[in-house]
């Protein structure tokens, strides 16, 4: 059986550099076999989480109707979470992090995700600003109990397509083409 990778983009820029980003890894997640779902959390319509715990007495549902619930049960057959985004002010997009804060109806009812990674890419050519999302992210991975697959980091891009010819396109999808082995 195939692997299920949820591959959740967190700009509201369309076709941007994470975009491509995005695209490098599925191209390789899916010439090994993978089956990927992408979810466009930048752009989609989700409000934070209200901390009512509707969740919980709900069986995982919760209580917004907003377009995370199209991602749920997407996210319940999915094997695998990456996450691909911009970095903004050191951390996630608010876009991203909504989704993020909202998967806590996972605790209602679990998600199937065993598996996790971390792309992102930013405008500053500083390498050392990815630090502070790379140690959000491994926080809730291990959190979650969730195998951290690995990170790329891409710095000094901004422009739409500067991010073209970039090694951080080779090493997404090295990353998502190394699924395949599991």
């Amino acid at each position: 059986m195939a692997r299920k990778v949820a591959v959740v983009t967190g700009s509201p820029r369309v076709k941007g550099n994470s975009s491509m980003l995005a695209a490098a890894f599925i191209e390789g997640a899916q010439a090994a076999g993978c089956e990927v779902v992408r979810m466009d959390a930048g752009r989609a319509h989700i409000g934070g989480c209200l901390g009512c715990e509707y969740c919980f007495s709900h069986e995982g549902a919760c209580c917004q109707d907003d377009d995370m619930q199209e991602f749920y049960p997407l996210l319940r057959e999915c094997d695998a979470i990456v996450y691909v985004t911009p970095i903004y002010v050191f951390s996630w997009p608010a876009q991203i992090k909504a989704f993020i804060d909202r998967m806590f109806c996972g605790v209602g009812k679990p998600f199937g995700i065993k598996q996790a990674a971390l792309l992102t890419c930013y405008e500053d050519k500083d390498a050392t600003i990815a630090r502070h999302l790379v140690d959000t992210y491994r926080a809730d991975a291990a959190y979650c109990g969730w195998e951290n697959l690995g990170e790329v980091c891409v710095n000094g891009v901004y422009e739409k397509g500067a991010i073209a010819g970039n090694p951080g396109l080779d090493e997404a999808r090295a990353l998502g083409a190394s699924l395949g082995d599991a």
